[in-house]
């Protein structure tokens, strides 16, 4: 037995000290042959430096081998030493047989510096070398996914799946398609491929994007079975839990839907969606004070999340709580840029504590946002009446009747502004 087959022996058995003193022997005395081998056990095995250590004495002794070359490459790239990386690949000439293997770790490489444009030449410049190599084209496949290009992505998983593969790399390729499909929008083909994946191998990311896709295409029922079904084979995919609560909450089921909130936060209690979604669910059941708690947990998680804090806000100004709906408002205002929704509630909270100057001010900060929007503008409306603005009440009128031109009411005060000016 060689001694790099005794390392990987004992290596097995956790007695990692006497696994060195084997490989050091291994180095001495094991032939080139069973080197090569030891090398591939111990990469697959995650013994980088033992790997790269056996690839440069092999490297002397065999300096045309360029696969040894690709292999220190993919060492370093691991390692993340980058550099050394590009440096061992760049050795590597178009004439090499390794060539396109060198292309496909070089293209590793720039996707891993976020280069996916140089990255994608590459890959492409492998493909025109070796057309018809299914892992250039899985490469590929999953570099365009990777970037959104989720149309090129199915015609690279479509084509594998041609051949008669049904994964790759571990990934299987009919769950790549769905979601794929799903972030196109085309949430019929997604749920079909989604489907077939689960029928070919049970996979608890999968199974997560189905019952997703079935919530988008508003089939509510099928959504809460299949993310129960999750929820039963993983209880800690938190993810899993604000849909479920979304399904119940769209199959009218409102109690369930807190229940599952609450669920979820006893599996993971630093999940703000948990307690900002639950916050909603508990306004719909008419329970404010645990909206308030759920409100206060998440911003106590996530401080600067504009959402939470504006959702608060809109809860504190049902309850007229006007002064704490101002205080919290100017705190966020310090913000160099801020939802301008924000200006109206402050608006709303000064207009509740009659004070009319501060209101007029953020009205006047919120309109260039809100020119578009009915219900701000009629708000506006009535504030400026009551205040006697009456030139700048003509230009919120005309916009208002610009988007409903029938509207009674505001055809009466327009009437009621031009016969007293």
């Amino acid at each position: 037995m060689s001694y790099g087959q005794k390392m990987i022996d004992t290596l097995q058995k956790n007695e990692l000290e006497e696994a060195m003193n084997y490989f050091e022997q291994a180095l001495k005395q094991d032939t080139d042959e069973e080197l090569y081998l030891l090398a591939d056990s111990l990469y697959q095995l995650g013994f980088l430096k033992e790997t790269e250590k056996i690839s440069l004495q092999l490297l002397e002794r065999y300096p045309e081998d360029d696969e040894l070359t690709v292999n220190l490459a993919e060492i370093a790239i691991e390692s993340n030493e980058l550099e050394a990386a590009m440096d061992w690949l760049l050795e590597v000439t178009e004439a090499s047989v390794v060539y396109p293997q060198s292309l496909l770790v070089l293209a590793d490489l720039y996707q891993v510096q976020g280069l996916y444009e140089v990255s994608e030449q590459k890959l492409l410049k492998a493909k025109e070398i070796v057309p018809d190599e299914p892992v250039i084209d899985f490469a590929l496949a999953e570099l365009h996914f990777s970037m959104g290009k989720y149309a090129q992505a199915i015609h690279g998983y479509e084509e594998l799946m041609v051949q008669g593969l049904t994964e790759f790399s571990g990934i299987n390729l009919a769950s790549r398609c769905g979601s794929s499909y799903s972030a196109l929008g085309d949430l019929e083909q997604a749920i079909l491929y989604l489907e077939q994946s689960l029928e070919e191998k049970e996979n608890v990311d999968t199974l997560f994007q189905l019952g997703f896709s079935y919530l988008q295409d508003k089939q509510y029922r099928r959504s809460i079975e299949t993310l129960n079904q999750l929820k039963e084979l993983d209880p800690n995919y938190t993810t899993l839990y604000p849909y479920l609560a979304k399904g119940h909450e769209e199959e009218n089921e409102l109690d369930k839907a807190l229940e599952t909130i609450k669920e979820g936060l006893r599996v993971d209690q630093y999940n703000y969606e948990l307690f900002y979604y639950g916050a909603g669910i508990a306004i719909k059941l008419e329970d404010e004070t645990l909206a308030e708690d759920y409100y206060l947990q998440a911003i106590q998680l996530v401080p600067e999340n504009a959402s939470v804090q504006l959702s608060y806000t809109n809860l504190l100004l049902q309850q007229n709580r006007y002064d704490e709906t101002i205080e919290l408002i100017q705190k966020i205002l310090v913000q160099n840029e801020v939802d301008p929704q924000f200006y109206w509630n402050l608006a709303l909270a000064n207009e509740g504590i009659e004070e009319y100057s501060a209101a007029s001010t953020a009205y006047q900060k919120a309109y260039p946002a809100f020119r578009q929007n009915k219900d701000f503008l009629k708000s506006y409306i009535y504030f400026l009446r009551e205040e006697g603005e009456r030139t700048i009440i003509k230009d919120v009128l005309n916009d208002y009747l610009t988007l409903d031109a029938a509207d009674a009411e505001m055809l009466e005060i327009l009437d009621e502004i031009n016969s007293n000016y």
